[in-house]
C-alpha cells in the first residue's frame, strides 16, 4: 500500500503547485481490490438503506458519480459527518458505494467516517482505505475530490498537522469550495494554553471559519464546526447564542442539540442544558426506532442521556438525577456486540453513573450505596477482552470503599485501600497504549485523569481526620484535586460531577478562614458556572465571614435557579 501512498501523495503535490495530477501507470502486477462489501462495517450492513433528512443550508456540492442517488448519499453522508453523527454518515457513504463502486467521494466518507479504531470496524476500514488509494491510482474523481482524497492521506500519514496542510492548499486552490476550509481549520486547531486563551493555531482556525460564516451566513456547517472547536474554551458565554442559531436553523438534527446542551451546561444554564440534551436523547431514539438500531449502533444516545442527568445533578435535582442514572445504568448490554461504540459507552459512562452521583451528593451511607451500584465484577467479566472498562470501575470501586471507611471512622483501613487504589492506578497507566489502539483513548483518558483528582482529593480527606497538627497539608490534596480537574474534551459530561474546589472551600472553613472559602467556591463557579452544591457552600462561606449582604444575595440567585 505504501507505494500507493506516495503516489497519491505526489498527485496532491502537483494539485498544490497549480498542475493537473496525473495517473500513475499501471503495473504489469495484478493488484487484486478489496469488494465494495468488504469495505462496509458490518454493523451497517445489518441496517436499511438511511432516510435522507433536509440539512438547510448544508452540504451540496457537486459529485462525480454514476447516479443522481448515489450523489445524494454523499451530500447526505458529508452533512453527518459535518454534525460528528459518523455512523449515520458511513451508512450514507455505503449506500453511495453500491450506487457507484467507482465514486471517490463516496470511498473517501467511508474512510473519514471510520477514523476512530474500532474493533467492529477496523477490517472495512482497512478495505475502504485500500479501495480509496486504487482509485486514486485510476485517476477517479475531479481535481477537487482527488485533493479531498490528498488531505484525507496527509492526515493519515502525518497526524493533524499534516492533513490541515493539505486541506489548506487544497483551500487556496479551490476557494469557493467551503468543506476544504473547514477541514483545514478543525485539523489545525490547537486548542487553548494554560491561561485559557487560544493558541495561535486556534486563532487561525477559529478567524478562518469565522470569514466562512459572514460568507456563508444561512449555512450551519461552518457555524458548527465553530462551535465544536471552542467547546473546550475556559468560557462559552461568547457563544451562546451562536448554538441556540445553530439548532434554530437545523431544528431536529439531534447532534446539533447536544451540541446546545454542552455549551447551556457550560454557562451554568442547567435547566436549559437538560432540555437540549433531553431534545438530542429522544431524536437519537426516534433515529434507533425507525432504523431498528439498537444502543450498540447509537453511543451518542448514551451520551446526551448521561450529560443530560449531569445537568440535574447540577441544578440541583438529586432524586430525578439519580432515578434517571439508574435507568440508564439499567440499559442491557448486547452480549454480541460488546466491542460496539454503544456498549463501550454504557460501561464507561452509564453503568457508572449512578455512583458518581452518589458520591457527588455526598451525604454519610452515600459511598456504600454507590459501591452497591456498580457493577458487579463477575457482571462484566466478559466484556474485558473487548474494552478497559473495568479499569475504571474497579477504580472507583476503591474509590468508594475508601471513602466509605473514612464515614465510619476506620482510618487506617481507609488508608490501606487507598495504597491499593494507587496500585491500581499504576497498572491502569500500562494500559494506555492498549486504549489508543482499541479506540478507547478518549474514555480512557478522561476516566484515567478523573481517577488521579479522585485519588488526591481522598488523601486530602484522610489527613483531614488525621492528627490536628497535620491538617494544614490537607490544603496540598485538595489544591492538587483542583488544579488537575478540567472541563472534558469532545462535548462529553464529566467524570466527576463535584466541582472539587468546594472541597478546598470546605477546608478554609474547617481552618476557619472564611475568605479564602469564598475564594474557593466562588472558583468552583468559575469552573462548573451555577453548581447547586458550590452555591450553597458559598452562602454558607458569607455567613461565617459575616457578609449577609452576599450571602442573600446568593440566596436568590439559588432561588432562582431552583425555580428554573
Amino acid at each position: 500500500m505504501r507505494h500507493r501512498l506516495l503516489a497519491a501523495w505526489l498527485m496532491g503535490c502537483a494539485l498544490a503547485a497549480g498542475e493537473e495530477p496525473k495517473a500513475p501507470e499501471k503495473s504489469a502486477k495484478t493488484v487484486e481490490i478489496p469488494s465494495v462489501e468488504s469495505a462496509i462495517p458490518d454493523p451497517v450492513k445489518a441496517l436499511g438503506e438511511p432516510a435522507m433528512v433536509n440539512f438547510p443550508g448544508g452540504i451540496r456540492m457537486a459529485v462525480t458519480a454514476a447516479t443522481e442517488s448515489a450523489q445524494a448519499h454523499v451530500n447526505q453522508g458529508m452533512n453527518h459527518l459535518h454534525g460528528g453523527w459518523e455512523f449515520e454518515a458511513s451508512r450514507h457513504f455505503a449506500a453511495a458505494m453500491r450506487e457507484d463502486p467507482e465514486c471517490l467521494l463516496a470511498h473517501w466518507g467511508m474512510v473519514m467516517s471510520l477514523l476512530t479504531p474500532s474493533p467492529e470496524t477496523g477490517p472495512a476500514r482497512n478495505a475502504a482505505s485500500e479501495r480509496l488509494l486504487y482509485l486514486i491510482d485510476q485517476g477517479k474523481g475531479s481535481e477537487l475530490e482527488r485533493g479531498y482524497a490528498y488531505g484525507l492521506i496527509k492526515y493519515m500519514d502525518d497526524g493533524p498537522a499534516g492533513g490541515a496542510s493539505a486541506f489548506r492548499k487544497v483551500a487556496e486552490k479551490f476557494p469557493n469550495d467551503m468543506q476544504a476550509g473547514i477541514f483545514a481549520a478543525l485539523f489545525g486547531r490547537s486548542g487553548y494554553d494554560e491561561l485559557g486563551d487560544a493558541t495561535p493555531d486556534q486563532q487561525k482556525a477559529e478567524d478562518s471559519l469565522q470569514a466562512m460564516i459572514v460568507k456563508n451566513p444561512l449555512s450551519p456547517v461552518p457555524l458548527n464546526a465553530l462551535l465544536t472547536i471552542r467547546a473546550e474554551a475556559p468560557d462559552l458565554t461568547g457563544s451562546m447564542e451562536l448554538a441556540r442559531k445553530l439548532c434554530q436553523m437545523s431544528p431536529e438534527y439531534a447532534p446539533y442539540f447536544h451540541l446546545l446542551g454542552h455549551y447551556e451546561w457550560r454557562c451554568g444554564q442547567h435547566g436549559k442544558a437538560a432540555s437540549a440534551f433531553g431534545r438530542a436523547s429522544s431524536y437519537f431514539e426516534k433515529w434507533m426506532k425507525e432504523n431498528k438500531a439498537s444502543v450498540a449502533d447509537c453511543p451518542e444516545w448514551v451520551k446526551a442521556e448521561c450529560y443530560r442527568i449531569v445537568a440535574l445533578v447540577s441544578k440541583g435535582e438529586f432524586d430525578t438525577a439519580y432515578a434517571a442514572a439508574r435507568l440508564v445504568a439499567a440499559t442491557p448490554l448486547d452480549k454480541k456486540r460488546l466491542a460496539s461504540p454503544g456498549a463501550r459507552l454504557l460501561l464507561w459512562d452509564a453503568k457508572t453513573l449512578p455512583a458518581r452521583v452518589l458520591l457527588h451528593r455526598g451525604l454519610r451511607g452515600n459511598a456504600e450505596e454507590a459501591l452497591h451500584s456498580l457493577p458487579d465484577p463477575a457482571e462484566i467479566k466478559d466484556t474485558h477482552k473487548n474494552s478497559l472498562a473495568y479499569w475504571w470501575i474497579d477504580g472507583l470501586r476503591f474509590a468508594l470503599e475508601a471513602r466509605r471507611l473514612i464515614d465510619e471512622g476506620k482510618f487506617q483501613e481507609a488508608q490501606d485501600v487507598v495504597a491499593a487504589f494507587t496500585q491500581h492506578g499504576e497498572g491502569m497507566s500500562k494500559t494506555q497504549a492498549i486504549a489508543g489502539g482499541n479506540g478507547e483513548r478518549s474514555a480512557w483518558t478522561r476516566s484515567f485523569r478523573a481517577l488521579e483528582i479522585l485519588s488526591s482529593d481522598l488523601r486530602g480527606s484522610l489527613t483531614m481526620a488525621g492528627p490536628k497538627d497535620r491538617i494544614g497539608t490537607a490544603y496540598n490534596w485538595f489544591a492538587s484535586a483542583t488544579d488537575h480537574q478540567h472541563p472534558a474534551t469532545m462535548m462529553f459530561p464529566p467524570m466527576i460531577l463535584t466541582p472539587m474546589a468546594i472541597h478546598l472551600g470546605e477546608y478554609w472553613l474547617a481552618v476557619k478562614n472564611p475568605p479564602d472559602a469564598i475564594e474557593s467556591y466562588q472558583r468552583a463557579l468559575a469552573a462548573f458556572p451555577n453548581d447547586m452544591n458550590a452555591l450553597l457552600g458559598l452562602k454558607n462561606a458569607y455567613e461565617k465571614a459575616n457578609l449577609p449582604a452576599d450571602a442573600a444575595k446568593t440566596a436568590t440567585q439559588i432561588e432562582a435557579l431552583r425555580a428554573q
